[in-house]
């Protein structure tokens, strides 16, 4: 007999489990045949070979078959070139959301690096802390809150290829620092100090230390940090884009944010919660101290290490050429229509 053909569609038959044995289709067909000839029907056969048997026998399961099917073409991660289309249509929408929505995404995106900064401070820091930190920035993530610094991944990126205008990427970095500033001091007042839990952990002095630690270093020193810090987040960032599922989006995370934590980088978000908390608490650090001693640097230093160093570096390793024909189509079109203009007038 001939094998029986492969299935030529984008599924794959993998299992087929029976669990009862089941009459050839063939075989089914002569008889059927046979007993119309014999003027009984198939019914009544079966009505007939159903009255000797017992009423145990009667109510044996029936037969059972279980297929599974699994994409054939099925991929887990993306291609770099596809990463990168996924990134400009993230900036699309990003870019298309209604000032109410991108507020309250921004201050969620705040709230969640407030709480995974308060469960560094709970545990004393350290390596259990960066190990932890993670929690915030999966939070940001699966629920497409909005956080400056990895927006600055996104936005240079869509900036560059020509699909969201710089009037665009202003509007969102600014209404997002502000309201993840917000969600942050939510946090902090209402959960970290009101609530007393750092105290009832005996963690206040370790809050007030990492505020100073986070505040009194040089300009320089926090800019470079700064720069160190985005680049590792939005390198997860850009891994847990090219992953599919979300356990794969998890652990492309987890890793490069648990390390710019341990190698105490500054991440201008998390310190709006550090900071602020560790002021609350007793802190001697002015407000100009912190906006534009400790914020500002990190926050510069954010947007060239996720911004510059990923999103810019990776548009023009995958799309620049492209990019570059398109502006300069969009010129010629431009002269072309200008000169018809002049030639008509």
């Amino acid at each position: 007999m001939a094998a029986e053909p492969q299935p030529q569609n984008m599924a794959q038959r993998i299992s087929t489990v029976s669990f009862a044995p089941s009459r050839d289709s063939k075989e089914a067909e002569d008889s059927d045949v046979e007993n119309q000839h014999n003027g009984t029907s198939t019914e009544e056969l079966h009505d007939a070979s159903t009255d000797g048997k017992s009423e145990e026998d009667s109510e044996a399961p029936h037969t059972t078959t279980t297929t599974t099917l699994v994409p054939v073409n099925y991929r887990a991660t993306k291609a770099p070139k596809e990463t990168l289309q996924a990134v400009y249509k993230t900036g699309e929408y990003k870019a298309a959301l209604p000032l109410n929505l991108l507020m309250v995404q921004s201050f969620m995106a705040g709230i969640y690096i407030a709480m995974a900064g308060h469960l560094f401070l709970a545990v004393g820091g350290g390596i259990l802390g960066g190990a932890l930190f993670p929690t915030g920035l999966i939070a940001v993530v699966l629920t497409s809150a909005e956080l400056f610094t990895g927006d600055a991944l996104v936005f240079v990126a869509s900036v560059l290829g020509r699909r969201v205008s710089f009037a665009k990427l202003l509007r969102n970095w600014t209404v997002s620092w502000v309201m993840n500033f917000a969600g942050c001091l939510f946090w902090g007042y209402l959960l970290a100090y009101l609530s007393d839990s750092l105290e009832d952990l005996g963690k206040v002095d370790f809050a007030i230390a990492v505020a100073y630690k986070k505040s009194d270093e040089g300009w320089l020193s926090i800019f470079l940090k700064g720069i160190g810090a985005n680049f590792m987040v939005c390198v997860g960032v850009w891994q847990a884009t090219c992953a599919e599922e979300v356990s794969g989006k998890i652990l492309a995370l987890w890793f490069p944010i648990s390390a710019f934590v341990i190698l105490g980088f500054d991440h201008c978000i998390a310190n709006q919660f550090f900071i602020p908390v560790g002021m609350m608490l007793g802190a001697d650090i002015s407000i100009s101290h912190l906006l534009f001693q400790a914020l500002l640097p990190a926050t510069l230093g954010n947007i060239v290490g996720g911004g510059v160093m990923v999103g810019g570096v990776y548009w023009y390793v995958y799309d620049s050429m492209a990019s570059s024909k398109r502006l300069i189509a969009g010129i010629r079109e431009g002269l072309l229509k200008s000169s018809r203009r002049l030639s008509v007038a």
